[in-house]
């Protein structure tokens, strides 16, 4: 019963490695490719917080996954991320929704922050709303999607096959009768 839920475990650790790998991979691939596209994983933006300003809620290290959704159903109090007139994703507060020319804005703020942020965000800016976080998973990310993180994890993979290949190989080997082994 230990072996089952060893290879189990093994299985699926194995599984999540694969889906891991992969995901970074693909994100690695589009952001060189276009460097403004947002990758997405089964409908969510992947993204690492990289400062302090909506602590304690998000800490920097963690990792948000962020869902596009109708900017007229987003709320004040709600987290959205956003891209800022520099060209760099911000994940902040909704705390007014503003109408200006028939227009719905919206101004955010950090957490962690004395003040609102500058300016309004138009609903063109909204990447969209965060859904879930993962404490300090974003380094994990980070790593996973540097050169040596993926010769690690491609090292991970290969080492986990040769174990299952050996484990097979011997296996087989042990179940062969003594009478049928030829000298």
């Amino acid at each position: 019963m230990t072996k089952k839920i060893l290879s189990w475990t093994g299985n699926i650790f194995l599984a999540i490695l694969i889906l891991l790998s992969l995901s970074s991979i693909y994100s690695l691939y589009q952001s060189k490719q276009n460097p403004n596209y947002l990758p997405s994983i089964l409908g969510f933006k992947v993204m690492t917080v990289l400062t302090g300003s909506m602590e304690p809620k998000l800490e920097p290290g963690d990792l948000v996954a962020v869902k596009a959704v109708d900017p007229e159903k987003l709320k004040v109090d709600e987290i959205i991320t956003y891209r800022n007139n520099e060209n760099t994703f911000v994940t902040h507060r909704i705390i007014e929704l503003v109408n200006q020319d028939g227009k719905v804005f919206f101004q955010t703020q950090g957490d962690a922050n004395n003040m609102a942020d500058e300016g309004l965000i138009s609903a063109e800016q909204v990447i969209g709303s965060v859904r879930f976080h993962i404490p300090n998973a974003g380094y994990l990310t980070d790593f996973i999607k540097s050169p040596p993180g993926l010769i690690i994890i491609a090292a991970i993979f290969l080492v986990c096959i040769a174990i299952g290949i050996s484990q097979n190989f011997f296996s087989t080997n042990r179940k062969t009768p003594k009478s049928e082994i030829k000298a």
